[in-house]
């Protein structure tokens, strides 16, 4: 009985912290936001959704705000490629895909 009280504390107090940093990261959160998180993006197009939603998911479990944005590097594709790709990164708000040069333009106009 003395275990099973104790094991009842401390997943309160676990609660309580994760309830304090939520809070204290609602506080400080930033009005826009983009994370850079290096990525393989499979050569397998069946890969590649599972990958999207693992990323949006971890998204919003990092930020349930809203305001991060993941970029995903691509690969230059084929046209059919391309097509397969834009309907799975169109199911998946807050995952931006982006070629190469698009990065470069983006990286050079921030610096």
């Amino acid at each position: 009985m003395v275990v099973g009280w104790t094991v009842l504390v401390l997943l309160a107090l676990y609660g309580c912290v994760a309830l304090i940093r939520r809070l204290c990261l609602w506080f400080v959160r930033c009005p826009g936001c983009a994370v850079c998180c290096r990525v393989a993006v499979p050569r397998n197009r069946a890969a590649l959704a599972p990958l999207v939603r693992c990323l949006q998911g971890q998204a919003v479990w990092d930020d349930p705000s809203g305001c991060r944005c993941t970029l995903v590097l691509l690969p230059e594709e084929g046209e059919e490629s391309q097509a397969e790709m834009d309907k799975i990164f169109d199911e998946a708000p807050g995952i931006v895909p982006v070629t190469k040069e698009q990065l470069t333009e983006l990286l050079d106009w921030l610096t």
